[in-house]
């Protein structure tokens, strides 16, 4: 049983000791090359598969699809799979199409609604590093990945999701955003087979 215990500690420690905090000078490095990252990105398509975990459920639940980023601020969600289901921003508004029911809404009469879409657009371009108005950020890393931990400062954003984890692969694109709530439970979304700049046709932004 000692034995036991003792390797549990020693696998604790080792996994604990993997993740250090960025200092100063490689976070300065790091957020400039993800600036220069999104000044450049034009358009991205990407695959992804969303999980969401929740305390009182046995089993996560899980969903897949494709997203769509236009450069300023475009952004689609097509869910494929376990539903059709489509998410459009744009141009401050939202576009649901729910299997072919269809509905608009306007974020520039919910500040709340328009401060989530940034926080999404944000996470997927990057631009969400720069913002520190509305979020106070720390950043690790683990191996070759770049962890940003980001809480936000408005308390009616932060009672939906307390911490936003945003990790970054080599190339400076995020890898996964992982969406904490305050119960404990959080929605992870891996992205998968990231295309930047390629031309994207007009109607995949028509709801």
């Amino acid at each position: 049983m000692r034995i036991l215990k003792v390797l549990l500690l020693f696998i604790s420690i080792t996994g604990f000791a993997q993740e250090a905090h960025l200092p100063e000078v490689e976070i300065t490095e790091f957020k400039e090359k993800v600036a220069h990252r999104a000044e450049n990105l034009e358009t991205l398509s990407s695959d992804f598969v969303q999980t969401k975990y929740m305390e009182l459920m046995e089993e996560a639940v899980s969903s897949s699809g494709k997203l769509y980023y236009k450069s300023p601020n475009i952004l689609k969600w097509e869910y494929a799979t376990p539903y059709s289901f489509k998410l459009l921003f744009k141009e401050g508004k939202l576009y649901i199409n729910d299997d072919g029911d269809k509905s608009v809404t306007n974020l520039n009469s919910n500040k709340l609604f328009e401060k989530l879409i940034t926080l999404i657009s944000g996470s997927i371009n990057g631009k969400l590093l720069e913002d520190k108005q509305n979020f106070e950020i720390t950043y690790s890393k683990i191996g070759n990945l770049v962890t940003a931990r980001i809480v936000p400062k408005d308390e009616n954003l932060r009672q939906m999701f307390n911490q936003i984890i945003l990790v970054f692969n080599q190339e400076y694109l995020v890898n996964s955003v992982k969406l904490m709530e305050e119960s404990g439970d959080y929605t992870k979304i891996v992205f998968k087979n990231s295309r930047l700049n390629l031309k994207l046709v007009d109607s995949l932004f028509e709801n």
